[in-house]
């Protein structure tokens, strides 16, 4: 009878111990999926920084894409220039942020030549002249430009100079646009200033609907760019 008594009595204690296992691996499992859930959470939201650029302060331009940038602009013939026109040259002038006497002096050599295109316009041709003794009627003229940032914008800086004008520039990714004169030599020369936060200077110009996406460039390097006037 005892042994009868006490078979009933370790199936009911067996029956109190499953329940609490099935608890335990229950709340096992349930902090293992929270902690699923939270490591994708992180992952999804460093995703979505990436994606926004939010991680990228410097410029990240691959050797490839820095090849293919290299071999275009020196593929480039002359990049064509939009003139600043008659009614807007005046203030293009007074935006170039010129001293009082350079203003003038510029002023005084585009007046020069808009007078001797006139003077050349308005004579009857006599007779065929040599090209040597064409008179250059293209010595100095207004055009607008535009440096941007075509990277990152982490603070890189350039100078401009062209027909003896000189202009640095902090690059933004919106761009900076401005006139500058065309001299009779057809050069643009940009020169990189500062590399901001590293990669290499990353610049583009465009003027009207022309531009050209310049090489890596790096701080004290100079770069000629030839162009034409529309």
């Amino acid at each position: 009878m005892a042994n009868q008594g006490e078979a009933p009595q370790r199936h009911a204690d067996a029956s109190r111990i499953v329940p609490g296992s099935a608890r335990r691996t229950s709340w096992l499992v349930a902090k293992a999926l929270l902690a699923t859930l939270l490591l994708g959470g992180t992952v999804a939201t460093g995703s979505w920084a990436l994606s926004q650029g939010t991680a990228q302060t410097s410029d990240e331009v691959s050797p490839s894409q820095a090849q293919m940038r290299l071999e275009a602009f020196h593929a480039l013939d002359a990049l064509m220039l939009s003139r600043v026109q008659p009614g807007a040259q005046e203030k293009a002038l007074q935006d170039m942020q010129l001293p009082p006497d350079a203003l003038q002096s510029l002023r005084a050599a585009l007046q020069a030549d808009t007078a001797t295109k006139n003077a050349s316009t308005n004579q009857a041709p006599a007779k065929q002249a040599s090209p040597q003794a064409q008179p250059d009627t293209r010595r100095m003229q207004l055009v607008w430009v535009r440096l941007w940032d075509t990277d990152a914008e982490d603070g890189d800086v350039v100078r401009i100079e062209s027909g003896g004008y000189t202009r640095t520039v902090r690059l933004t990714k919106r761009g900076d646009t401005f006139a500058v004169p065309v001299s009779t030599d057809g050069v643009i020369r940009v020169t990189g200033i500062k590399d901001g936060d590293g990669g290499g200077i990353t610049v583009g110009l465009a003027s009207g609907s022309s531009q050209v996406i310049f090489p890596i460039m790096s701080e004290g390097q100079v770069l000629g760019l030839k162009v034409r006037v529309e």
